[in-house]
């Protein structure tokens, strides 16, 4: 699923079109580890009915964006979708105008720097930047984290308007009502946090001993958030490191990437 329904969204919208929302919700189905997916696959992971997948996988291997390998009868991202993802990289400059920042950042501790986006109901990675000792997760660019336990997640819900983020939360509550019931009065008080002091933190939610602190980069007046977080070893990124160091450096370092943002665009 996507970050929210877009659908029941958008269903008053007649210039909404549904069928390519529902081909890229195909396309944003795949993640880092997946070599091929058949068409049950993707429909269990998107939602969708297998002959509405069935036909998507059809088009999008006609167009180039998806390989079929007939002996396992699934389907693969193409070159074509890397040529999309390396075009947007470019075109946003977020390469270029985010990675000094992190780098930076990242020397002020033993802990992971790690710029994100919403995608396919969590967080994808789209770069890091980390000292050797600061690996602490086997992650990656790419990799998909959660939402309500990470801080990384908790910002981009602290950063939704209330619309979407009702809608958001709904989806996360029906997915995992257990998991939601867990972390709704933390999530709530760090969502108070984000509006008061501008970061939100996730101490020990996600994994035991893993600590971590996120906020957002606004480069635009429109769409999501660009994501920022540090993440440590608890015994490193403790929450008087956070509160009185890290924290102000975290914002800083967002503040300037999306500063270099906005006036590429104005350009």
């Amino acid at each position: 699923m996507t970050e929210f329904d877009a659908e029941d969204e958008n269903a008053g919208d007649r210039h909404f079109v549904t069928s390519l929302q529902r081909g890229l919700r195909v396309i944003t189905a795949y993640r880092p580890d997946d070599r091929a997916l058949t068409n049950q696959a993707l429909a269990e992971r998107t939602g969708l009915p297998r002959s509405t997948v069935a036909r998507f996988t059809h088009t999008l291997h006609k167009l180039g964006y998806l390989v079929h390998h007939a002996r396992s009868a699934g389907y693969s991202l193409a070159p074509r979708v890397i040529e999309l993802s390396r075009a947007a990289l470019v075109s946003t400059g977020i390469n270029e105008l985010a990675r000094p920042s992190m780098e930076a950042l990242s020397e002020l501790g033993p802990f992971s720097v790690a710029l994100g986006v919403a995608s396919d109901g969590g967080i994808r990675y789209l770069d890091l930047a980390r000292r050797p000792e600061a690996i602490v997760l086997n992650l990656d660019v790419g990799a998909l984290v959660p939402v309500l336990q990470t801080a990384i997640g908790r910002a981009y819900l602290s950063a939704l308007s209330e619309v979407r983020r009702a809608a958001m939360l709904r989806q996360l509550k029906a997915a995992d009502p257990a998991l939601y019931d867990a972390q709704a009065p933390l999530l709530a008080a760090e969502m108070e946090r984000y509006q008061s002091e501008g970061y939100v933190t996730s101490f020990g939610c996600w994994w035991p001993e893993l600590n971590a602190a996120a906020t957002t980069i606004r480069f635009a007046e429109d769409g999501d958030p660009l994501l920022l977080s540090i993440s440590g070893l608890s015994s490193a990124l403790t929450p008087e490191k956070v509160r009185g160091e890290y924290a102000a450096a975290l914002m800083n370092a967002a503040r300037v990437i999306e500063g270099r943002m906005r006036r590429r665009y104005s350009e």
